[in-house]
């Protein structure tokens, strides 16, 4: 907004400058033919005339400033002097930044200007860490550039810190290169470094079990320890969990997670060939000790109880284990991180406000809303005088809401945190599935549920929940009475 404001002074202040000194030499000699109180149109069409013309040539001096300072910047950069090249970077973005381009005329160089700079900090060995958001901004632009990504992963990898943003970058650079490997299994390796187990984490594990490409021993025993840490036991925890029991590993936590899943997998076609690969393994262990296999690695599952009869406790592979203590940790170390936040930026705001920065901005702000209070006022007298009265719109009738009739939904995970509902369906959203989120309370913790749509029947809802599942956009879900959703 400030550099709208900018551009929007300079060149309003110059074209009534222009325009003013233009009319005061051609109007005197029309007036005497046409009369004075007809000059106020040929006034306001050299204004605009000027307005047009300075928009042209503000962006012209524009963009050849900013295209000597991008050569000269990758000429410094092919020399190896990364100091005076990023100096070149400097003066550009501040041209960039200047009254020279409006906001239509300024998108396709600050483009260009991004890909240059997020490149160069991406060839430095030794990077600052404002540079971090300089390719955060270029990743979640263009996803897509292959390059950018395995060196912005490469830099991850090597122990540069993540914020929230960096794994809303991993989410779209696995959707973007989901058939790249390379690429999955470095996000895979984040992932597992940063004990990730969230959806963004599930699918690109998923498509790294179901590539036809060889699981590294290294990348998979990682995994597994991950799931067993997680408590998981769902359909990808089971292949992982067979997997990596072919490979010699037998510890007892192995085999507590694939009796889990022995009782929590949902048997279909899909996974009986495994479900009874897990049997044939536990096939020595009694079912009592089996039983108690089970208990130990998920404690929720009642004794006796199926699959079926707790699935309303429990939803597809994305359970959620009894871990109250550090549910509470984590939202009080968030709690306390807000109050320090919030003291620590108290301290700043008088030297905020008294920074030069700030200073120009407020300065340029009160030019530019000066000037468009000038430029409206001229325009609403030639509007009075002209006398040109504007409609009056009928109001549109407030839209009616058409109450869902279907009784049936998918409910495809569930949560005991709202954020991590909220960023599941999120990641729904983005595959273009209707998806939302519900709350439930339970006994003594609240549930967020994940779910998808509304369905007329119990047969509609299975088939489009096979569907997802083939798709690989869903691990399993359930059946449930439609609620109208809470959130987004």
């Amino acid at each position: 907004m400030e550099l709208a404001f900018k551009h929007l002074a300079v060149r309003m202040w110059a074209s009534l400058m222009l325009g003013g000194l233009t009319a005061l030499v051609i109007l005197p000699l029309l007036a005497s033919t046409f009369g004075p109180g007809l000059m106020i149109g040929p006034a306001f069409f050299f204004i605009l005339i000027f307005y047009w013309l300075l928009g042209i040539v503000f962006a012209t001096i524009g963009r050849r400033r900013l295209n000597r300072l991008s050569d000269e910047a990758t000429v410094w950069a092919r020399a190896g002097m990364a100091r005076e090249a990023r100096q070149a970077l400097a003066r550009a973005e501040a041209t960039l930044n200047s009254y020279y381009f409006s906001p239509f005329s300024r998108k396709a160089p600050a483009t260009q200007l991004l890909a240059q700079l997020a490149r160069f900090q991406l060839s430095q060995s030794h990077s600052e860490p404002s540079s971090d958001a300089v390719i955060a901004t270029y990743l979640r632009h263009f996803p897509r550039d292959r390059e950018a990504a395995i060196k912005w992963l490469e830099r991850i990898l090597k122990g540069r810190s993540t914020t929230r943003q960096s794994y809303d970058i991993a989410a779209d650079i696995s959707a973007n290169h989901a058939e790249d490997m390379t690429i999955q299994r470095m996000l895979a390796q984040f992932y597992l470094v940063q004990g990730c187990c969230d959806f963004a984490a599930l699918k690109t594990f998923r498509q790294l079990v179901d590539s036809q490409d060889s699981l590294p021993d290294e990348l998979l025993s990682h995994m597994t320890d991950l799931f067993l840490a997680e408590q998981r036991a769902d359909n990808l925890a089971l292949e992982v969990y067979l997997r990596a029991h072919e490979q010699g590993r037998t510890d007892s936590r192995l085999l507590e997670g694939i009796a889990a899943c022995c009782y929590l997998v949902h048997s279909t076609p899909l996974m009986m060939p495994l479900l009874e690969k897990a049997e044939s393994i536990l096939s020595d262990t009694e079912p009592t000790k089996r039983q108690e296999m089970a208990l130990r690695f998920s404690p929720e599952i009642a004794e006796g109880k199926t699959f079926s009869s707790r699935s309303k406790k429990r939803m597809s592979g994305l359970f959620i284990g009894p871990l109250l203590y550090k549910a509470l940790a984590g939202t009080f170390l968030t709690i306390g991180n807000v109050f320090s936040a919030i003291l620590a930026g108290a301290g700043h705001v008088k030297t905020m406000l008294l920074s030069s920065q700030v200073r120009t901005a407020i300065k340029w702000t009160v030019m530019g809303l000066f000037s468009v209070g000038v430029g409206w006022l001229a325009v609403s007298t030639g509007l009075h005088l002209a006398q040109n009265l504007s409609p009056v719109e009928k109001k549109a009738p407030d839209p009616v809401v058409t109450p869902v009739s279907d009784p049936f939904t998918l409910q495809v995970a569930a949560y005991l945190k709202e954020d991590d509902a909220r960023s599941h369906v999120d990641q729904l959203k983005k595959q273009g599935l209707d998806a939302y989120w519900t709350r439930d309370k339970g006994n003594n913790r609240t549930w967020f549920k994940v779910r998808i749509s509304h369905y007329k029947t119990k047969d509609e809802a299975r088939s489009m929940g096979e569907t997802l599942k083939n798709r690989h956009l869903i691990s399993d879900y359930y059946v449930a009475n439609y609620k109208r959703p809470e959130g987004p």
